[in-house]
């Protein structure tokens, strides 16, 4: 049966291209939806994509409303609804919990005990390595760090509170290794943004901007152990 999953980049252009509408009710998922009886609210996945969370086509919705058709999730270990808008380009749900379990749903999906990690090559799924346990906890502190920067995407110059982690190497830099660090969810539903990652000069990097005037490159370091171990990983895997 063919099926239909979120492309994480296809779903950061969808994004865009509909952040602009984002205050018509079409355009927009709602905060709180009644379900048989029970109130629906989504925001409990911050940092998180809903790639695992597929349709197959032709698969009966559970219900539609004026702008979104609706699936409940199969397989979940909380009641879980994912709802499509109907402007959508590209399949990218909101998914929604039972009001009353909240912070249960929310801290489930926070809590990196309830994760695979993996690294990989950029943008090459089938270089993926599942990681064994000695491993993960500087995989979480790499993918956290991640986090914080991505919640701060769009800051920059004097007021990009990561100024003090960042690096300049003299010249454009291009020729670096493209590499990733990521975390699923153990029920396959949710998975930690596939960030383009840079090993450059036996470090682990992310790259920030390109200064002309100054002629220099600037990436945000990781902390040096967390650099490090993860550099060691991805030449033990032969992933550069």
């Amino acid at each position: 049966m063919k099926r239909y999953c979120l492309s994480l980049v296809a779903a950061l252009l969808c994004v865009a291209c509909l952040s602009g509408c984002s205050l018509l009710p079409q355009y927009s998922d709602p905060a709180r939806m009644e379900i048989d009886g029970q109130t629906f609210v989504t925001g409990f996945y911050d940092h998180l994509w809903p790639d695992g969370i597929v349709v197959g086509e032709g698969e009966p919705a559970a219900f539609e409303s004026e702008y979104h058709i609706w699936w409940k999730v199969d397989g979940a270990p909380f009641e879980l609804y994912c709802a499509q808008n109907k402007e959508a380009l590209y399949w990218n749900p909101a998914i929604y919990c039972r009001e009353s379990e909240f912070e249960e749903v929310e801290a489930y999906y926070a809590d990196p005990e309830n994760y695979h990690f993996y690294i990989g090559r950029y943008l090459e799924e089938d270089t993926s390595v599942l990681l064994g346990n000695d491993d993960e906890a500087y995989a979480e502190r790499a993918i956290g760090f991640i986090m914080e920067l991505d919640s701060t995407f769009g800051v920059g110059g004097i007021f990009d509170p990561f100024m003090e982690k960042t690096v300049a190497f003299s010249g454009e830099v291009s020729g670096y290794d493209r590499v990733t660090i990521y975390r699923v969810s153990k029920d396959g539903f949710f998975t930690t943004l596939h960030m383009e990652l840079a090993v450059c000069d036996g470090g682990l990097y992310r790259y920030r901007s390109y200064d002309e005037q100054k002629d220099q490159t600037i990436f945000y370091r990781f902390d040096d152990d967390v650099s490090e171990h993860m550099v060691n990983l991805f030449e033990r895997y032969e992933l550069i």
